[in-house]
């Protein structure tokens, strides 16, 4: 299955907007100019709204009510603001029902959101600089499953899935000899045709098979990737042996990252509040 044919044909899975792509790459930068921040947020009414209504949630309980975006700004910080924008950017994109990976309507974006808290944490473990990057390849690693998930027929899917079920195939190797292609490969395709930042593509592009680059990065991904399962169902679809390697790749002792699952875990109701901020 050529990956490009593929892109043209798939519908619904538009580019972020200027707007999002703008905040993304100010909050991106070492120093943040709070007032070009605020100039973004107010050319956009949804995420204005969006914003108000995060700072004002009951998750983050103020103790008065926040009326202005500046308050907001202020209140939250850059990093949830930074999520926020992702959020707001990619729910209309992901929120929605992946059925043929058995995944039921916003089950893949809960999913997404944990992989991405965990991306930024570990991340960050490199330095605090990294951890916005890890937030948007956790968040956008398994975006392929979308257009694949789009494009394919029913009996394409039902295929995968025997494939992962009947012959304990990994869900990649089963979308690779049957589709010829994979979720990895159409996401870094369809990433670098919304003309993302290289080292997010790669990421996502070798997120399952870091082996096969040295880039720390997918590492991160990897990792975060399984915590995220680890965290929601207790089954994190790395082995022992894999999981060591990951943790050595990015330079992280176990005991750092049992810390991350907790945190990853305590997340939840927070990422439940931003999953349902459409």
């Amino acid at each position: 299955m050529n990956v490009d044919a593929l892109l043209a044909h798939v519908e619904n899975l538009s580019a972020l907007a200027p707007s999002v792509v703008r905040l993304l790459s100010l909050l991106n930068q070492p120093d943040v100019d709070n007032e070009k921040v605020l100039a973004v947020v107010r050319s956009d009414a949804v995420l204005s709204a969006k914003l108000l209504a995060l700072a004002n949630s009951a998750y983050f309980a103020p103790p008065s009510p926040v009326e202005s975006l500046e308050e907001a700004l202020f209140y939250l910080g850059y990093e949830q603001v930074h999520r926020l924008a992702l959020a707001v950017g990619l729910s209309g994109v992901m929120n929605r029902k992946a059925a043929g990976y058995a995944m039921d309507e916003g089950e893949f974006w809960q999913h997404s959101l944990l992989t991405a808290t965990a991306g930024e944490l570990i991340a960050g473990s490199f330095s605090r600089v990294d951890a916005p990057t890890g937030y948007t390849a956790g968040l956008l690693h398994d975006i392929g499953k979308l257009v694949l998930n789009q494009f394919l027929d029913p009996a394409s899917q039902a295929a995968v899935a025997r494939a992962i079920e009947e012959r304990g195939q990994a869900g990649l190797i089963a979308e690779q000899n049957i589709l010829k292609t994979n979720h990895a490969e159409v996401g870094a395709a369809l990433l670098k045709k919304w003309s993302l930042p290289s080292h997010i593509v790669h990421a996502v592009e070798f997120h399952h098979e870091p082996s096969r680059t040295s880039d720390k990065f997918a590492a991160a991904i990897g990792l975060a990737d399984g915590a995220a399962h680890l965290a929601a169902s207790g089954k994190s679809g790395l082995n022992a042996s894999e999981e060591q390697d990951l943790l050595e790749r990015v330079g992280m002792n176990r005991a750092k990252y049992e810390d991350i699952l907790g945190e990853v875990s305590a997340a939840l109701t927070e990422i439940e509040t931003i999953a349902h901020m459409r």
